[in-house]
């Protein structure tokens, strides 16, 4: 069996010298329908031979004689004819996109075949696209979203190292405080990335923290409240602020290593549906070698981290707080969709329509 190509003979790769051409043709047509790709043939003057898997969005009055233009419709129809009259002068194959109902897309490709008599046929492959192109339309999206998160990552970390250093009095101090954070940031970002980007729970992105601390000054965590699943951005702050408060437990400690940390999430003073309010409290076994008035509150830079750019990465606000061996850190953040995808204490799209 022989199959044509624009204007070259092509055979199959290997066929079985026992199978009839009959018994090939129907295998072939079988499979052409199960690839749900259209193929005509017309002659010379355009008048349709065949038309095999035509698109339902098309369609062949049993009662007419079809053209392009009754099959594909007046503006479909006469790009497809002006292509074809092209193939025909030119003897070169060729192709067109042409959107039809719907919203699908189709890919058409024309070129001649010589028929059995010498003359020239016009052979037309149409493929569905609509998918593929949606499918490289979201990868397109994507890379540019990854680009954009890129772009802002990387200006977080410059942000991290220069001001790490300007506060830092040694170079052992910059590389050990600097890397604590680049940790921090990579640990939040691998949950982001585990979830899709979507976002990242509370209690997930604090254990997470947690597990980064050396054991012997990893805090005994006690959730309470809402458990908010944060946006990528939010997750990524909120976690540089757990990681400043936990690295900063060697130095609240002295010696202590029995340490509690209350980590809850509630709604804002009054019950402001708009805002959470999260709470860091500390409280030691009192065993510390710094006893009440001498503990030092966190470094310079963690406290303008915790205090300052946190909460204004997130539009909210923040207090500081050390009295004895009790510590508090409370963020303050409106519930918008910039900051939270949910609460968790309602139904999702609920809560998205009523943060707008």
């Amino acid at each position: 069996m022989q199959i044509w190509s624009g204007t070259v003979l092509r055979r199959l790769t290997w066929h079985n010298s026992s199978q009839s051409d009959q018994q090939l043709r129907e295998y072939l047509i079988l499979a052409l329908l199960r690839s749900r790709a259209c193929v005509t043939l017309q002659d010379g003057e355009l008048s349709y031979l065949f038309i095999a898997n035509l698109p339902r969005i098309w369609s062949v009055r049993p009662d007419e004689t079809p053209t392009d233009e009754t099959v594909f419709g007046a503006g479909v129809g006469a790009e497809i004819v002006a292509a074809k009259k092209r193939a025909l002068k030119t003897g070169k194959a060729g192709w067109l996109e042409v959107s039809a109902r719907e919203g699908t897309l189709f890919e058409v490709h024309i070129e001649t075949v010589p028929s059995l008599d010498g003359r020239y046929q016009v052979l037309t492959t149409i493929v569905d696209i609509t998918e593929a192109r949606r499918r490289e339309r979201v990868l397109r999206d994507l890379l540019l979203e990854v680009s954009h998160r890129s772009k802002n990552l990387l200006a977080v970390i410059q942000g991290l190292a220069s001001q790490s250093a300007r506060y830092s009095e040694t170079l052992e101090q910059f590389l050990s405080e600097f890397r604590g954070r680049i940790q921090a940031l990579a640990s939040s970002q691998d949950l982001v990335t585990e979830a899709d980007w979507f976002g990242v729970a509370l209690r997930d992105l604090a254990e997470a923290q947690a597990a980064l601390q050396d054991e012997g000054y990893r805090p005994e965590l006690v959730f309470s409240g809402l458990n908010p699943v944060l946006t990528p951005n939010a997750a990524l702050h909120i976690g540089l602020g757990l990681h400043e408060l936990m690295a900063w437990l060697p130095e609240r400690a002295r010696g202590s290593r029995r340490q509690k940390v209350i980590l809850s999430c509630d709604p804002g003073s009054g019950g402001a549906p708009g805002n959470l309010e999260l709470s860091w409290h500390l409280v030691d076994d009192g065993s510390s070698d710094s006893g009440p008035g001498q503990v030092r509150r966190p470094g310079e830079f963690s406290s303008l981290l915790l205090e300052k750019v946190i909460p204004q990465s997130l539009n909210g606000s923040a207090a500081f707080g050390v009295a004895g061996n009790h510590t508090d850190y409370q963020l303050k953040f409106p519930k918008t969709e910039s900051n939270i995808r949910y609460t968790g204490d309602g139904d999702p799209e609920q809560e998205a329509n009523s943060s707008n």
